[in-house]
């Protein structure tokens, strides 16, 4: 039998080919605020599903959060209750706990709004830094989901030297200028210097893709024997296709005719009005097919009104957000999933959420040859790829699929066996017990 006794907060023994592995006792924290884990959508979905997994595994779970003035600490997060049912308690704060530094910290505050000066976290990191000294002795190691200017966490576990992993889905600093909300000037000088110490104090730099990796060795210098590459994961369960298209047409109010779909978040780089352009194209070969595009986001008001002034509104239905468990039953509905990724000035870096999804479901996929997806993606033999951008390959692709039932259902019928076979949270977790192995 293997001992589960931990000592400097590590596991005393490794276990043999015929003995259970050890289970961890996992610190995870979350500076970053703007991963609200009350929400069903995007970051937020994947940090509580890999929770839910850790804790499925046998692994004792802490997350520990940033709320504003507080840092609040839940034991066995995300398992069996909704997460805002969770029982929540405050960690214990030093000095930034104390009336005198949250004047201080209010006064600066108000001054930096006076002088539009930018938010640095410098505060947010000290209160949780603080939070963080006092909540990770004994814990195995820390895992982060990283956010811009989060350090209490990296530098709380260089001062207790316990073993720090970090989530990193993307070059924040990349990422706004590619969303055109760019960050300048001071803060952008001081982000990337925080950004650096982050990379350089982390025992281990998590990345959703191949790209992501070759991206932070070459432009921030990282190590690359320090960073995993560990696409995201789909509960294929959950998403496993039992609703015959047809019933799943009617009851979501739509027409028994082809359908197109788009799942995800309505984002600058997700390419749905290259998708409205595709559409338009299959309407002129196929004018019953219908699109339906399942989510929301902050280019919405723009795709509404591209809708309209194409006389669209007939043929196009929009759902906005809908529930997780919601979500299998619109896929159902679909006869054709799309990721209509344009080219963007910068290689594709994420691991899209949405095309696990598509292929967990069974979907006939047609996507962009974009980043980590052409790796995903084998053309022709699990979906269909087409270049960046390419409008008329795009329709194409959705037209040779809508005419071809016997061609969706084989391309279907591999995705969802990929999906299974390799992207699953129950390999996901597998795979980042492997990760927590090296680093101890």
């Amino acid at each position: 039998m293997i001992d589960n006794a931990f000592m400097m907060g590590q596991r005393v023994m490794e276990p043999t080919a015929n003995q259970p592995r050890a289970k961890f006792r996992i610190a995870y924290a979350l500076q970053n605020t703007g991963v609200d884990l009350t929400s069903d959508v995007g970051a937020p979905s994947l940090v509580k599903q890999m929770l839910r997994g850790l804790q499925r595994a046998g692994h004792d779970v802490t997350l520990i959060e940033l709320k504003g003035p507080r840092v609040t600490v839940v034991d066995a997060p995300c398992v069996d209750v909704p997460y805002d049912e969770a029982v929540f308690r405050e960690a214990p704060l030093g000095v930034t706990g104390t009336r005198w530094f949250r004047l201080a910290e209010g006064g600066a505050r108000r001054l930096q709004r006076t002088l539009n000066f930018p938010y640095l976290a410098l505060f947010d990191s000290l209160r949780f830094y603080e939070a963080c000294l006092g909540q990770l002795p004994g814990r195995s190691l820390c895992h982060e989901y990283h956010g811009l200017s989060s350090l209490g966490a990296a530098l709380a576990c260089a001062r207790l030297r316990i073993p720090y992993v970090v989530t990193l889905d993307a070059d924040l600093l990349l990422e706004s200028r590619v969303v055109g909300r760019p960050i300048r000037g001071i803060r952008a000088l001081v982000a990337a210097q925080q950004e650096r110490l982050a990379y350089r104090l982390a025992d281990k730099i998590i990345c959703v893709s191949a790209q992501a990796k070759q991206h932070f060795v070459e432009k921030w210098r990282v190590d690359a024997g320090k960073i995993a590459v560990l696409p995201n994961g789909v509960d294929t369960d959950l998403f496993a296709p039992r609703l015959d298209s047809c019933a799943a047409k009617k009851s979501l109010g739509l027409n028994a005719t082809p359908t197109i779909g788009f799942l995800g978040g309505f984002q600058k780089w997700h390419g749905i009005e290259l998708l409205l352009a595709a559409f338009q194209q299959v309407l002129v070969d196929m004018p019953d097919a219908q699109l339906l595009l399942v989510g929301d986001g902050p280019v919405r008001p723009a795709i509404e009104d591209r809708i309209q002034e194409q006389q669209l509104s007939e043929r196009v239905h929009i759902t906005g957000y809908v529930s997780q468990e919601k979500v299998p039953e619109i896929l159902a509905a679909m006869d054709v999933a799309v990721a209509p990724y344009p080219r963007l000035p910068e290689e594709l870096w994420f691991s899209p959420l949405k095309l696990y999804e598509y292929m967990a479901a069974g979907k006939a996929i047609v996507a962009s040859r974009s980043g980590q997806i052409a790796d995903v993606i084998r053309d022709g033999e699990n979906g269909l790829l087409v270049e960046p951008g390419n409008v008329h390959e795009m329709a194409a692709g959705i037209l040779a699929l809508l005419k071809d039932g016997s061609l969706r259902a084989s391309l279907g019928r591999r995705a969802r066996e990929q999906a299974e076979d390799r992207h699953s949270w129950e390999r996901y977790i597998r795979r980042l017990e492997e990760i927590y192995d090296s680093v101890l």
